[in-house]
């Protein structure tokens, strides 16, 4: 095991979630290069399997089966997640640009992202919500899902017409499964397929095509071949026949899995893009004028031999797309050339778990009886999920060990002196912490005078002169991928303790650890951070006035506060009135769902959650509370929801709290993990140190949602009865939807549960 990771001095990019990325991702990590850092971007992190997708629409595969979960499999592998939704690339300055957050840098970077059906051209007003592509494949299973539920619930006399556009593979299957589930289910509705050829998914598979005509006619599956989609109407489609005639078609859904198009990124990035704005590769899978980008899968057009899009070529390019970006960063060996194979099988579902064979070459699969190849499809697409799926745990495991082999090779050269000073012999270079200064655009402010960019040893602010001045100070290490979305988090935790006092916040300074790394890699991961920290306490109305930069073994963050508030407006802790309820305004959970997010056992969906709560501002809450008559005020963080609650009962000696259990949110899947057994570090000990004053059945096995270390948790307040629907009403109003009354003040010093 690699105790002493060497410093980051490179970069590799993989852009998309696709099946040749993944293979690159877990290639790298099981023989990794010394000193490359590997990051994944995508906007979803659940990337389908697109084998899969049949079997899991027609209810034989459940979701985790047919999809990979891109966060926990990075965590697992030990690289790097973002995600967020890529809009461009500038590939002279190696930078990927994405949708609301700054800008990524790389060294080489992989391009293998999802692709759309080619659009039906002039759609009348209103009629777009009929439409469900079927590409990108997570957006169509959204789509899919409410429209099985519209056709559970319809109960119209005439049956509800649906129409699939396009017969290829997706597009024939598709509706064949529709159909299966229509008269499984007894649902009133009827299925046509559209298409404007006169064969099923390719013409040189004439026996195949056969096949599946038969199969569509027995299913009850209305065939129009030789018909071109003109427009989208409002209530169906414009459809011309082979004869030019044409006719009107009303259609509650329409299915489109026609030829795909490609992002419009592409182009708009200056990338060299053929007719249809696909990606040009060579027989290298490298980007045409584009020595440190490559891509694979559907989005690319190979120039060798144009390729169609099958999720098969995905496949088979991973291995040759990993060889090629090791050799980039390497030179240890030449790149390898991909040679697609002329003909490509497709197994191709026809039913209730059967198969047909389409190839345009002969094969010893066509012998196979249906349910027989539906087996042999069943097992190819289990064996490939299992090899890049990150591993599951019935329960919390008792060891864990995150061996990753030793590096063969290292981009780090031998005359790399580490930073093995102290003290300020332990900062960052002045020349990589002033340019990631300049690059930030820090809102201007009147209260400051002196701020980060004037180089002085001191901010230099000024408030007015009848406000108290709050500070606060909070560190901790990384405990996501993220940079920016760390950042973020950092910053909200932080400002949370001068709200919790009523205060208002108005400046703060920043401490940085950062691992060791090349100057350019330092300035790219201050940029990432500190633009994630300003996009926080911009939001918040607070400037950036300074900070403090070191390197050391582990990214950590400081962040220190300063704050206002009138003196009439001071919130405290200590309660003061029995029978005031108590009011939690985020949920519960961040501790136990980074915990066993760090041994790669977190849903993705999970963690995209508990980083969504973290991240969202507990001003919103204190603006809402302020008309009422609170009683005491403290935000949960890392004592616990016990010990924080305890803190409000430690001035009084006669009043406590009693809890109802069962009324605490709980944030997605940490119900689910503290079953499994999985809790914070932290946990037992903040059960310790409140145990004398809990209910004798409380403990971290029947309750540990009280222990839970919070990170950037919510606000906990007490207040009148009368004024709770009130209060509510006014939280949910603001944004701050899981707010929830969770117990009251009682008249004796102890801390009970119902």
């Amino acid at each position: 095991m690699n105790h002493n990771p060497p410093p980051i001095v490179s970069d590799l990019v993989l852009l998309g979630g696709g099946h040749a990325n993944i293979q690159v991702l877990k290639r790298f990590a099981m023989n990794p290069i010394g000193g490359l850092r590997v990051t994944l971007i995508s906007d979803q992190t659940h990337s389908p399997y697109s084998g899969m997708l049949p079997g899991y629409l027609a209810g034989y595969y459940d979701y985790e089966e047919c999809h990979f979960d891109l966060r926990r499999l990075c965590e697992e592998l030990g690289q790097r997640f973002v995600k967020a939704k890529i809009i461009g690339i500038d590939p002279q300055l190696k930078k990927v640009r994405l949708e609301g957050r700054p800008e990524i840098g790389y060294d080489c970077a992989s391009i293998n992202v999802g692709i759309a059906p080619r659009s039906i051209g002039n759609p009348a007003t209103g009629s777009t919500e009929k439409l469900i592509p079927m590409k990108p494949i997570s957006q169509f299973i959204a789509h899919w899902d409410r429209l099985i539920e519209g056709l559970k619930v319809y109960r119209g006399r005439e049956p509800l017409a649906l129409a699939v556009v396009g017969a290829g593979a997706g597009g024939v299957e598709i509706a064949i499964i529709l159909k299966m589930l229509i008269d499984r289910n007894g649902w009133h509705a009827k299925v046509s397929l559209i298409h404007r050829h006169d064969f099923l998914v390719s013409a040189k598979d004439v026996r195949a095509g056969k096949q599946l005509a038969k199969t569509l006619d027995a299913a009850g599956i209305k065939v129009l071949p030789n018909t071109e989609v003109l427009q989208l109407q409002e209530s169906g489609l414009l459809l011309k026949d082979n004869q030019g005639r044409l006719r009107s078609e009303a259609f509650y859904r329409i299915l489109v899995a026609t030829e795909a198009a490609a992002p419009p990124w592409f182009a708009a990035s200056g990338l060299a893009v053929d007719r249809n704005g696909f990606v040009k590769v060579d027989e290298k899978l490298r980007v045409e004028n584009g020595d440190a980008l490559f891509a694979a899968g559907d989005c690319i057009h190979f120039t060798p031999s144009p390729l169609k899009k099958a999720g098969v070529y995905a496949v088979r390019q991973g291995a040759v797309l990993e060889h090629n970006l090791r050799a980039f960063f390497t030179r240890q060996s030449a790149p390898k050339i991909f040679r697609p194979k002329k003909h490509v099988l497709s197994l191709i579902t026809t039913g209730d778990r059967q198969a047909i064979v389409h190839q345009d070459d002969a094969s010893i699969l066509r012998w196979l009886s249906p349910s027989l190849l539906w087996r042999v499809k069943d097992r190819i697409d289990r064996h490939f999920m299992r090899r890049f799926q990150a591993r599951s745990f019935p329960a919390k495991p008792q060891h864990f060990i995150r061996a990753m082999p030793k590096p063969k090779f290292s981009l780090v050269p031998d005359d790399w002196r580490d930073n093995t000073c102290g003290g300020c012999g332990s900062k960052v270079a002045a020349s990589a912490l002033a340019q990631s200064l300049e690059k930030l655009d820090i809102p201007p402010d009147d209260a400051v005078l002196l701020g980060a960019k004037d180089g002085e040893d001191c901010a230099l602010t000024r408030f007015g002169e009848n406000r108290l001045c709050l500070q606060s100070l909070d560190q901790f290490r990384s405990f996501i991928s993220d940079p920016f979305v760390f950042g973020q988090i950092a910053a909200q935790h932080a400002l949370s303790d001068i709200y919790a006092m009523g205060g208002a916040a108005k400046t703060a300074q920043v401490g940085l650890t950062l691992p060791p790394a090349s100057e350019r890699i330092h300035r790219e991961d201050i940029f990432q951070i500190m633009s994630g920290v300003l996009n926080s306490l911009t939001l918040s109305g607070v400037s950036l006035v300074g900070g403090h930069t070191g390197e050391g073994a582990e990214l950590a963050i400081a962040v220190s506060v300063q704050g206002e508030v009138e003196a009439e407006k001071v919130l405290r802790k200590r309660l003061t009135r029995p029978g005031d309820r108590l009011i939690l305004t985020k949920p519960i959970g961040t501790g136990v769902l980074l915990a066993a997010n760090m041994l790669a056992q977190a849903n993705g969906k999970w963690v995209d959650a508990a980083l969504l709560n973290m991240r969202q501002s507990n001003r919103a809450a204190l603006e809402a509370i302020r008309p009422f008559a609170i009683g005491g005020c403290t935000d949960v963080t890392g004592f616990g929801l016990a010990g924080h609650a305890f803190e409000m009962m430690r001035d009084n000696s006669t009043l406590g709290v009693q809890l109802v259990y069962r009324a605490i949110p709980l944030l997605d899947g940490v119900a689910e993990l503290f079953g499994k057994g999985y809790a914070a570090s932290l946990a037992e000990r903040n059960f310790r140190s409140v145990q004398p004053i809990l209910g004798s059945k409380i403990s971290p096995a029947t309750h540990p949602a009280l222990f839970d270390p919070q990170t950037s948790g919510g606000l906990l307040f007490s207040i009148r009865p009368e004024q709770t629907e009130a209060c509510l009403s006014a939280l949910h109003r603001s944004g701050v939807i899981g707010a929830a009354v969770i117990g009251e003040v009682i008249g004796r010093p102890q801390m009970l549960s119902v």
